[in-house]
This record gives C-alpha cells, sequence and structure tokens, in this order.
C-alpha cells in the first residue's frame, strides 16, 4: 500500500509500474503484451507467456486472452458508469497531472500479475497536480485458487472497487481509510446491486455496530472499515447518490475531520447528523429475522443483522458507549409497565424501545413504541406506565453525533424493581477507557462469519486490497 504521505509533487511520477519493478511485477522472463478496449477507456497489460501468464482462453481466436479482454471491457464500462449514472468525477489520466502517457496511451491502465495469494487487486498513483492524482491498475492474473464463487464475480468485484478508487484520487489523495474503503464497497454495490461482497462486509459492520464509525480495529485487514459501506448505502438511500458526490467534494477542500465534512454534507441537505443516524440505528435492528415491520433496507432480511449485548427479562448494565455507535438489548417481558433507570445522567446518548411485532418472543420489530434521550439520571415508567403485554422489546442505544469522548453508565430495563437496581448503589469503578476494546468479532483473520464456504477464504483475502 502507498501512503498518501509519499506523494509528490505536480508532473513527479510516483509509483512503479509493474513493466519497471515494485512489489507486485511482471518479470523479466515474461512476455507483455498489452490490449486498449475499443472505447480506448482503458488498456490492459499482460503477459502471454512466463510466470505471470494470464488465465489462458481465446473463444473469438481474436488472438487476446478473453480474461484481458474481460477486464478491459468492465473496467471501461464502470468507469463509464461512475461518471455517467452515478454523477462521479471519472479517473485523471496521466496528461491531466503532467505526465507522459505511461502505458503507450492516455487510457487508463491495467497491469494483470500474479498477487500468489498475497492479495487481489491494487490502485496506486502515479502523479499528482493540486492533491489530484492519476494512477493505474494492478490486478490478479488469474485468480487460480482464490475461490471466488466465479471468474466474472471475481472481475466485477476488482473494477468496482479499485477503480472507486482512482474516482476517489480525482477529488482528493489523502482520504482516511474508514471513509476511502467504505464509499469503495459502497461502490460495488451502486454497480452490482446486492453484491456479495458488499453483503458480507455489511455483516462485517453490524457484528461491530458498538464501535465508533471512524475507529476501525488496529490491523492489516480491518474489514469494519470496509462495512462502513452500510453507512454509506443508507445515506444515499435517505438522500439520492449525489449525495456521495458533495461527500467526494468536501475531501478536496477538508477541515481535516471527515465526520465534520460528513456532518455539513448532510446538513445541506436539511437534514442532520443526529436525526440520520438514530434512523440508521433503527435500520440496522430490523435485519435478518428482525427485518419486515419496520421501514429499512430492501436486502434486510440478507443480512446476519445484530448482536444483542445483553439479554434476559431484564436488563441491568454497566457500559461505555462510543460516539456514532451503537448498542442493543433484548428484553423478555413479563407483560405490564415497564421501567428504565439510569444511575446518572447521560444526555448525550439515545435510547429507543422497539416492541417485537404481535407480541412475540423473536421476529420482526416494530417502530419504536418511545424514544427519550438520557438527561435525567433516576427510574421512569416508559410509556407513561402502560400495561405493555407480554413479549419481546428491543432497546437501542446509541450516542448520535460527532464527540471527543465516550459515555460510560448503568442502565436498568425491566419491572420497577429492576429499574431501581440502578439508583440504589455506588457507580462500579470505571476500568475503561475512551477507545473501544478490539471486539474479536468480524474483523480478524480467524472466526469469520462468510455467506458461504469458499467465499470465506476469497473475503478474507479481499481484505487485504490495497488502495
Amino acid at each position: 500500500m502507498i501512503s498518501p504521505l509519499l506523494l509528490l509533487l505536480t508532473g513527479t511520477s510516483l509509483a512503479v509500474r509493474p513493466t519497471e519493478g515494485g512489489m507486485f511485477s511482471f518479470d523479466d522472463a515474461d512476455v507483455v503484451a498489452s490490449w486498449e478496449e475499443p472505447g480506448g477507456v482503458v488498456r490492459v497489460h499482460y503477459s502471454v507467456e512466463g510466470p505471470n501468464v494470464v488465465r489462458a482462453g481465446d473463444a473469438d481466436q481474436d488472438g487476446v486472452p478473453d480474461f484481458a479482454q474481460d477486464v478491459a471491457i468492465t473496467a471501461a464500462e464502470v468507469i463509464d458508469f461512475y461518471s455517467d449514472t452515478v454523477g462521479l468525477r471519472r479517473p485523471l489520466s496521466e496528461d491531466q497531472v503532467g505526465l507522459s502517457a505511461l502505458g503507450g496511451s492516455y487510457a487508463f491502465d491495467f497491469y494483470l500479475v500474479d498477487f500468489a495469494g498475497n492479495a487481489d487487486g491494487m490502485f496506486s498513483p502515479d502523479g499528482c497536480a493540486d492533491g489530484h492524482c492519476a494512477g493505474h491498475m494492478v490486478m490478479e492474473n488469474d485468480f487460480a485458487g482464490y475461490g471466488y464463487p466465479s471468474i466474472s464475480m471475481a472481475i466485477e468485484v476488482l473494477t468496482s472497487h479499485e477503480l472507486f478508487h482512482a474516482v476517489q484520487n480525482a477529488y482528493a489523495a489523502d482520504q482516511v481509510n474508514w471513509f476511502a474503503e467504505g464509499t469503495a464497497v459502497w461502490g460495488e454495490n451502486q454497480w452490482d446491486p446486492g453484491s456479495l461482497d458488499f453483503m458480507w462486509f455489511a455483516d462485517s459492520y453490524l457484528e461491530s455496530a458498538d464501535r465508533s464509525l471512524d475507529k476501525p480495529p488496529t490491523g492489516p485487514v480491518p474489514a469494519f472499515a470496509y462495512g462502513t459501506c452500510l453507512w454509506w448505502d443508507f445515506l444515499t438511500t435517505r438522500h439520492d447518490t449525489e449525495l456521495m458526490n458533495e461527500l467526494q467534494e468536501a475531501t478536496d477542500d477538508s477541515t481535516g475531520d471527515p465526520l465534520l465534512d460528513m456532518a455539513s454534507v448532510i446538513e445541506g441537505r436539511a437534514d442532520t447528523l443526529e436525526e440520520a443516524w438514530t434512523t440508521f440505528v433503527s435500520w440496522n435492528l430490523a435485519t435478518g429475522d428482525r427485518a419486515g415491520a419496520l421501514p429499512g433496507y430492501s436486502y434486510a432480511t440478507r443480512l446476519d443483522g445484530i448482536h444483542a449485548e445483553a439479554e434476559g427479562t431484564s436488563i441491568d448494565d454497566d457500559n461505555r458507549f462510543y460516539p456514532l455507535a451503537a448498542t442493543y438489548y433484548r428484553l423478555d417481558h413479563q407483560g405490564g409497565p415497564l421501567w428504565f433507570g439510569l444511575e446518572e445522567e447521560a444526555a448525550g446518548l439515545h435510547f429507543a424501545l422497539h416492541p417485537v411485532k404481535d407480541g412475540a418472543a423473536d421476529g420482526p420489530v416494530e417502530p419504536a413504541a418511545e424514544a427519550w434521550y438520557g438527561e435525567a439520571q433516576g427510574k421512569r415508567a416508559l410509556l407513561d406506565g402502560a400495561d405493555l403485554p407480554a413479549g419481546g422489546y428491543w432497546l437501542a442505544v446509541t450516542y448520535p453525533q460527532r464527540a471527543d469522548a465516550s459515555t460510560k453508565v448503568r442502565l436498568c430495563l425491566g419491572d420497577e424493581a429492576a429499574a431501581s437496581a440502578c439508583t440504589a448503589g455506588d457507580e462500579p469503578e470505571d476500568t475503561g477507557t475512551d477507545e473501544p476494546e478490539e471486539p474479536g468479532k468480524g474483523c480478524s483473520s480467524t472466526g469469520l462469519t462468510p455467506l458461504a464456504g469458499a467465499w470465506g477464504l476469497i473475503a478474507l483475502m479481499r481484505r487485504r486490497r490495497s488502495s
């Protein structure tokens, strides 16, 4: 991965192309050829003989491997789609940043080399002008042993994801990881609605929904960063895809705080980050088996859904809640009034009580029966003390704003006696910090929850992409 900190001055070559060396490159023994698709948008470079020989097959017997042609044609279609349909900028060409035609023409260059399972694709910048960069793409030469369901899917995923990085570089070269990778997976889903890659990463986000949006775990494969695609898809569904162009443009004249830029774009749509985020939290609850009774994603049933922090006939939890994150609790109510208690004030926290449809123990969740902020400590009877039917209820807790620190508070939910527990004792010792703990779920190289079979293996590999 090439750090944005290494970006050089206008007209200066930045990355070493695979024909010249570098981390993933052709060998001296390779016989390299190139083919430019008819529209002149993309040129593909490939080996016809040698260690990096391209995937075999030439059904139309035109002398150009089908794999190389499929890559070039699909990539050209993706570039046109992002520009003409989604309304984003086109990737810059070398001449736009003062460079010569590094690949033989000013078409966008793809190089097909053997990554040996270490990665599957990478966008690399060649040079920049005023923070806007042109570059090229290096991509796996045959996907042998990678476990993609099909070669066509591998091409679709890699071209749509990595070309989005090329689009991002036409706006700004120094986008932070969670924004760059999350919006690139969003791009995949725009190109291929219902993309398996998008679904897998969205589930990775939901597995760690209690982590702040802008705080992916440390390590080389932060699936959570890619999984923020779910937030970007929510925002563009809530508004329209032009919002993505506005978000990308905000990085061009950035305040240095992506969350501030994001909030400004949202407010420009007569919306607020707080209102959007609390709705997002409810949509995330209405996923998997809980989907169907609450407005949400069109693909909600295809997601695995969130996990309960705690569950039972009453809830008593002393927890730390992070900005732009959410925690969910599952209550089996025995019937009658439902009470809520806070050991101390937590004014920034938003709470929403969602009944399970038809009073069932489990199943689709309904719109919030009551929503409130933790502006006062003590206990309160929810819904004005009304008798509530027995059945399942979910409590969604979120800190729906930008903030420098988390909020730690003990909360209680259940009958009056259960709620009283939060007002009867001393606050337990705070041994936590303002940095979220590593969730240990969905973001490591083990314990994956893939869609099925070999797809999990390739999902792990795909997380090694470089931007």
